[in-house]
């Protein structure tokens, strides 16, 4: 969980054997047995939520997203080392807490730099554009909560590589067919015992939404 993840150095994945030990920790469809019982209705709910706030976020940069549960192929030993970057947002509200994060391979990173108006980034500049657009998902995210009552407060995004992949791994990763590599996000929550998601009408002309779709390269 947040205060329990770890601040790594480096946020790249270059060894399959890294990419293999990750997949065997997340899954696409339950939590893990070490992480208390989530209600599936409010699991559901985030998961959806989650899901949509990545469509939307790689098509403004672009890039077509589709939700898939297809499993991800073992590399081949004669395929070439897989670049990966993630990147996460530890949250807290009163009633739920946990960690959105962001896993992609570095060509799917490069294709939305060259959607974004007026960012000029080099490879150099991958792993913090990254962190921004965990950023902005998970802002996307929090938006869309809104209409449940839920109030997120927001930490600054970092790179998670290391035993911070394996906390990671104890939530849940959707993953999405892209045509320039791999993506997931992932999501790791721990929510109020007894508490359920209920959702409201919203009056958006009177309640302004934060930005998402701004950035600022860190």
């Amino acid at each position: 969980m947040p205060n329990e993840l770890a601040h790594p150095l480096t946020s790249t994945l270059q060894e399959p054997g890294d990419i293999a030990k990750f997949e065997s920790h997340m899954t696409s469809t339950s939590i893990s047995s070490t992480v208390p019982t989530i209600d599936a209705a409010n699991l559901a709910i985030l998961g959806e939520t989650l899901q949509l706030s990545c469509v939307e976020l790689m098509a403004e940069y672009g890039l077509t997203a589709h939700p898939t549960q297809a499993q991800a192929q073992p590399q081949a030993a004669s395929e070439p080392p897989v670049s990966v970057l993630v990147a996460g947002v530890d949250f807290k509200g009163n009633e739920l807490r946990g960690t959105v994060a962001l896993w992609a391979t570095r060509t799917v990173i490069a294709e939305t730099t060259r959607g974004a108006v007026g960012l000029d980034a080099t490879d150099q500049d991958l792993p913090d554009w990254t962190c921004e657009l965990a950023n902005q998902l998970i802002g996307r995210m929090k938006n869309k909560l809104r209409s449940y009552d839920v109030s997120l407060n927001l930490n600054v995004p970092r790179l998670i590589a290391g035993s911070g992949l394996q906390e990671l791994g104890h939530g849940v990763r959707y993953r999405f067919s892209c045509d320039y590599g791999a993506l997931a996000a992932c999501l790791d929550v721990l929510i109020t015992p007894g508490f359920v998601l209920k959702q409201r009408q919203v009056d958006e002309t009177a309640e302004a939404l934060v930005e998402e779709g701004d950035f600022t390269l860190l």
